[in-house]
């Protein structure tokens, strides 16, 4: 038999290879084939870190607490059985694990015979190799997370197409879809004490880059618009620093901090892990590149880390864009939808909105599911136009003048004395001061049964003069009306508008012929019967419209399962941060207002943001240039939003540079030639109420902490990623939190995360 030539041979014994291999090769997962053109192979030097997290994601449940080294993963002291102990017992047990391997790597450190170690000691030696006082204070604790990336993986089925397609339309790798894994476990309403939102955990910063956060709406709730504002985010990371490793660093770590990262150690991301020394590169900075690479695997892989799971499947949604403000009652009815089923399918809808206090906003995209409506663009046309508006709720606010009393304001602005007192925490003493900001109550519809008048320019109510007729047949009784007077440049449309009141039924009460004829000093009489059939009639539908359920005062409450809480102490903080994070079912329960909180509204006394805006004299207020004092969380962006000006505008007013940041305290005058400064206040203090009702329905204070502070200690690293800073300002408000000095006594807050029955 002739040979066959070598080429022919070596070519039929490849064929055969492949014949041969060729049923295993079809039965690997289909992600599988890429993953060698993937840009996210683990590197060398990671894989001990992805190894400890893959076990964290996919062994340990969150009954579990793994007990480690903080740089070394690999070493893993023990595993510690939280099952069935509280919150408090969980804590004392991991402290005293913790202290039992601090004190027995602190033994093998003083025994110089290797012969002298007991077997769990030379177990121990063997793992850490040296070092062993070093060791002994970097001992750590981690929650496992195998139940939490379970449900992750069950709800992200409801979102992860839609995701996907998105990421690919923006030209991004599709394995960057895993970090919601990482981040919230793809739970709708997480939110961290340090105030990130949503399943791409969004802080209030990053967020306003791409996404509207306001009193109303928070997109970053919103599981769809956030992942677009994300998939904004990583691209930028990536244009910026040209690499994936150090891109979805940045997203944990910040850009600029990676720039710095990047200048000095290259694209190496272990070199940046091992080595980049900063103040705020702590754990979880430094391993949430690796979390992601076992997140990406864990659920890539799915099926073999958790057999039988089923993902949840889409739900399809049809969506209309409002062009009025529409009230969630009015949405419920017309869209055939409960209140719950609104608040579940529009996650950006804010607690204001879902309780009736604010209206659903002109040019928000409204969703329902599409088994309940074909066409919902229809359905709106069908809203009467009697229930669309074409503004807004005002906040209604009052601030407290000189000689006011609780009892004065409550009968003047004709609101419940009970429900104001509990939306502004109002003890049986009825005590209120100066210059205090008050909320007023509303009807569960949310329109307004109240006025915001002008503070202080409402006269004292001269005594009631005698009647022989019932006090309530005629309004012009001194104790039906509100006496007001006119101001410089006003007219009565201006005054009319001020108290919703109709110019020309005020008019013909007062005998004023000609409206815009007033002068100052002028003293008009607002009957309040006007003023509050103005707010019923809007409240109120018409007898020919189908009638409209009001809601129950409700808010989307974050059901936290019962689960030991994460424990405090020395390194006892989890990487990925979701102990912190509430688990995102939703649950409608009564609104809670974090002003009920007790000392909330105490604390809001001293903050700069609940103080009018000041004008020290009469020339300041004529040429319309206010005074305010930087409070926490806010920009010279939000200050131009706010009174309608430019940036630039505010910077001229202070003799600013572009490049100049402000700082907490520091006076800022302001220019309102477009808006008013009750405009301005109103929009200030819904931000900062917007952050407090997001924190407190959520998380409360639990014990408080007194100590100095420590030679270096920042502000950042006392607050870590726990601790809000106006939080710790609130509880410090008798210092500089920014400029503390070494021995200062500072008071520490501890957070807590609320459980369903804290609610």
């Amino acid at each position: 038999m002739a040979r066959l030539p070598f080429t022919r041979l070596f070519f039929l014994l490849f064929i055969g290879f492949l014949t041969f291999v060729s049923p295993v090769f079809g039965n690997l997962p289909e992600d599988r084939s890429s993953q060698n053109d993937s840009p996210f192979s683990v590197p060398q030097g990671l894989e001990a870190r992805v190894d400890f997290w893959k076990k964290i994601y996919s062994v340990y449940t969150t009954k579990q607490a793994v007990i480690h080294d903080i740089n070394n993963l690999s070493v893993v002291y023990g595993v510690v059985d939280l099952n069935g102990l509280s919150s408090w017992q969980a804590e004392r047990e991991l402290g005293r694990v913790k202290n039992h391997y601090r004190d027995m790597l602190r033994n093998i450190a003083q025994k110089n015979d290797r012969s002298a170690l007991t077997s769990e000691e030379a177990r121990i030696a063997d793992m850490v190799q040296g070092q062993y006082y070093t060791a002994s204070r970097n001992i750590r604790a981690q929650i496992g997370q195998k139940d939490r990336f379970r449900e992750g993986l069950v709800r992200s089925g409801m979102y992860m197409d839609e995701i996907r397609k998105i990421f690919r339309e923006r030209g991004l790798p599709e394995e960057l879809t895993a970090l919601p894994h990482v981040e919230s476990s793809f739970q709708i309403n997480a939110y961290s004490s340090a105030g990130a939102a949503g399943i791409w955990q969004f802080t209030r910063g990053t967020g306003r880059l791409f996404l509207k956060i306001g009193y109303e709406v928070d997109e970053r709730r919103d599981p769809i618009l956030s992942t677009h504002a994300a998939a904004k985010l990583l691209k930028m990371n990536h244009d910026e620093l040209q690499s994936w490793p150090l891109a979805v660093t940045a997203y944990n770590h910040g850009l600029e901090g990676m720039k710095r990262a990047k200048r000095l150690f290259g694209d190496n991301i272990v070199k940046v892990i091992e080595r980049y020394d900063s103040r705020s590169f702590g754990f979880a900075s430094g391993n949430f590149y690796s979390e992601f690479l076992a997140a990406l695997e864990v659920s890539r892989n799915y099926p073999d880390y958790f057999p039988g799971v089923e993902l949840t499947r889409p739900i399809e949604t049809v969506a209309v864009r409002f062009q009025d403000y529409v009230n969630i009652a009015t949405a419920s009815s017309y869209f055939k939808m409960t209140p719950e089923e609104v608040a579940q399918h529009n996650p950006a809808l804010r607690p204001p909105v879902l309780s009736g206090r604010k209206r659903i906003p002109a040019g928000f995209v409204f969703k329902s599911p599409a088994e309940k409506l074909d066409s919902p663009a229809t359905r709106y046309k069908v809203i009467p136009a009697s229930l669309k508006y074409d503004r807004q709720t005002p906040s209604k606010w009052y601030t407290v003048a000189r000689g006011d009393t609780l009892s004065q304001i409550v009968s003047r602005l004709n609101v419940d004395m009970a429900e104001m007192k509990r939306l502004n925490n109002i003890g049986r003493d009825n005590r209120i001061y100066p210059g205090q900001v008050l909320q007023l109550p509303t009807r569960e519809s949310g329109e307004s049964v109240s006025v915001t008048v002008a503070q202080a320019e409402i006269l004292p109510k001269p005594p009631a003069r005698k009647s022989h007729a019932p006090e309530a047949e005629d309004p012009r009784e001194e104790k039906n009306v509100v006496v007001y007077k006119v101001k410089e440049k006003e007219n009565l449309s201006l005054i009319a508008r001020r108290f919703n009141a109709e110019p020309a039924k005020l008019a013909k009460f007062n005998q004023v012929k000609d409206p815009d004829a007033l002068f100052p000093g002028q003293i008009l009489k607002i009957p309040r019967s006007l003023v509050v059939a103005q707010a019923v009639k809007q409240a109120n539908e018409p007898d020919n419209v189908a009638e409209v359920q009001k809601p129950n005062k409700f808010y989307l409450k974050v059901d936290k399962p019962e689960e030991t809480e994460k424990p405090e102490g020395d390194g006892t903080a989890s990487g990925s941060e979701t102990e912190d994070k509430p688990q995102a079912d939703v649950q409608l329960a009564k609104l809670e207002t974090p002003t009920a909180v007790p000392a909330v509204m105490e604390m809001n006394k001293k903050r700069p943001a609940f103080i009018p805006v000041l004008f020290s004299s009469k020339k300041s207020r004529d040429s319309k240039v206010g005074m305010i004092t930087v409070d926490f969380d806010e920009t010279l962006s939000h200050y131009a939003e706010w009174a309608g000006v430019s940036v630039a505008d505010i910077l001229r007013a202070n003799n600013l540079s572009k490049d100049r940041s402000i700082r907490i305290n520091q006076k800022i005058r302001l220019p309102f030639s477009r808006r008013m400064p009750s405009h301005f206040e109103e929009k200030r203090q819904e931000y900062h109420r917007a952050i407090q009702e997001d924190f407190y329905n959520n998380f409360r204070v639990g014990k408080l902490s007194v100590r100095n502070i420590k030679k270096g200690e920042t502000i950042w690293e006392i607050c870590g990623n726990e601790i809000p800073f106006w939080l710790l300002g609130n509880y410090n408000s008798d210092k500089d939190i920014h400029s503390l000095a070494e021995g200062q006594t500072i008071v520490i807050p501890t957070i807590v995360p609320v459980k369903s029955s804290d609610a």
